[in-house]
């Protein structure tokens, strides 16, 4: 029993990381898209789109995945986002871009350097995983 405890509390933390970066990003939707147009991968009318739909998708992927709901859809639209958010900051750490994160909003232009907003993207699936694993391991016992 305390294998799925383990899990839940993970994919919940992941759950929260996502739902309050989502809510900042609402706050100020202009400057999340000039975020996303410092990576120099998206043209304007793309990081537009993004800036409206991203901070919606990421706050509802962190409320089911907080309440535990629509697990298997929560945690591939999680995972999806945290692999592509992982992509663009790499990319841009291998181009030497000085891209600002927009990983929180306004707060990320603090942020300096791209080691921990990837570790902190890498831990997130970590915690992903564990909700899978430990789901899966008391799945398997309680048979």
């Amino acid at each position: 029993m305390t294998m799925k405890w383990i899990g839940r509390i993970a994919e919940g933390l992941v759950g929260a990381v996502f739902f309050w970066a989502g809510f900042l990003k609402l706050l100020d939707p202009q400057a999340f898209a000039s975020s996303i147009l410092t990576y120099e991968v998206f043209g304007y009318q793309v990081a537009v789109i993004c800036a409206l739909v991203v901070p919606y998708l990421e706050i509802l992927t962190g409320v089911c995945l907080i309440l535990g709901v629509l697990k298997s859809g929560s945690r591939l639209v999680a995972f999806g986002m945290l692999v592509v958010f992982v992509l663009l900051l790499a990319q841009a750490a291998i181009r030497g871009l000085d891209a600002d994160c927009g990983c929180f909003g306004e707060r990320s232009g603090a942020e300096s350097g791209y080691a921990w907003p990837i570790a902190r993207d890498a831990l997130m699936l970590v915690g992903l995983a564990f909700g899978l694993v430990f789901e899966r391991l008391t799945r398997d016992t309680e048979t």
